[in-house]
């Protein structure tokens, strides 16, 4: 299939780990064929994260909290309208469907374009809208590898992953933390939360790891990054690191400053989170703490030798609340762990300095 000169609409508005694995696919897209015009559907809010990368020429903003449910947008028809005019007025020759839900699957067939592609087994009978299904390697399997193969249909092979930082993000990053407080040559990022309660590691655990990280000298004062929801968890780790002193940057970035940061740190210390797999985009070294979820399914792409997990009989029970364990996976997971794996890859990258100094 050739793509030269056309205009494709790439969906997936969501969530925020899912839009930075379809981000190789934006590159490889425009890599293949540099004159496709290339519009991105996605959750308002994220457009701030992808708008600045130079493979994607349009963003299109989907405000969820309006179309809720299979059959939301019928409860707020003229908005419906004026979404579905927008899609149209798109002229989308070809649609690229990576969310494959049943209002994802009702949007490409609205835009009237002639091409629309999706997975073979896509959820709520998304399939139905697509004119070409694609058979996708079946579970478990990254979600970063089902991408690829849709994207392979098309002709395009993934060969990059970043958020296309600028040089001009990172200064701004460094101001960022310079200002908050951060000191020291090494710069390590925590996020110490995540979506789901099974996901998150008790506050009181990472303050021991990050003080053990601490104890060993020469690294600077940690940095708590994520989204402002976090902020008690943030709290909590503070008032209990008797050395670290983190710096937080908690509810205090946006997300292309978030991927700056990132971008400049030795080391990302993280839950499963949408930050995690930023850092990850960004070659940063990830020691990622899993509990209920797969790491084999949403683990740091390319690292997931980095990631560190408790000892549960159930997992991974993908759940997001714990049944009746009482958070075993999580609270049977040492700190030690998660410090010795981080000074490793610490030791590993030494004579790699990234470009926080």
């Amino acid at each position: 299939m050739d793509l030269s000169g056309q205009r494709l609409l790439l969906i997936k508005p969501s969530s925020l780990g899912d839009v930075v694995h379809a981000v190789p696919t934006a590159w490889a897209l425009k890599e293949r064929w540099p004159t496709l015009h290339l519009t991105w559907l996605v959750n308002r809010g994220f457009e701030t994260l992808i708008k600045p990368i130079s493979a994607i020429d349009e963003t299109l903003p989907f405000d969820r909290g309006r179309f809720k449910g299979v059959f939301g947008p019928l409860s707020e028809r003229g908005e419906f309208r004026s979404f579905t005019r927008r899609l149209r007025d798109g002229r989308f020759d070809v649609v690229l469907d990576m969310q494959g839900l049943f209002r994802s699957g009702l949007f490409s067939r609205l835009t009237g374009a002639p091409t629309r592609v999706g997975e073979r087994g896509a959820r709520e009978c998304a399939w139905l809208f697509y004119t070409d299904r694609v058979e996708t390697p079946e579970q478990p399997v990254h979600a970063r590898e089902r991408y690829e193969a849709l994207a392979s249909v098309l002709g395009a092979t993934p060969s990059r992953q970043d958020l296309d930082v600028r040089d001009s993000e990172r200064a701004s990053a460094r101001v960022v933390l310079g200002g908050a407080g951060f000191t020291g040559d090494t710069l390590v990022a925590v996020c110490p939360g995540a979506r789901w309660e099974t996901k998150i590691y008790p506050p009181e655990k990472f303050a021991m790891a990050l003080d053990a990280l601490a104890a060993q000298g020469g690294i600077g004062r940690p940095v708590l990054v994520g989204g402002e929801d976090l902020a008690e968890i943030g709290n909590r780790i503070i008032e209990n690191c008797n050395h670290a002193k983190p710096v937080n940057l908690i509810g205090k970035t946006g997300l292309r400053e978030l991927a700056a940061v990132l971008d400049i740190a030795d080391l990302m210390i993280t839950c499963d989170s949408g930050p995690m797999h930023i850092a990850a985009a960004q070659g940063t070294p990830t020691v990622a703490v899993f509990g209920s979820t797969d790491p084999v399914r949403t683990g740091p792409f390319g690292q997931l030798e980095n990631v560190v997990t408790g000892d549960c009989d159930l997992m991974p029970c993908l759940k997001r609340h714990c049944p009746g364990m009482g958070h075993v996976c999580m609270r049977e997971l040492a700190p030690a762990w998660i410090a010795e794996k981080a000074l490793a890859l610490l030791a590993q990258t030494a004579d790699k300095q990234r470009t926080y100094g």
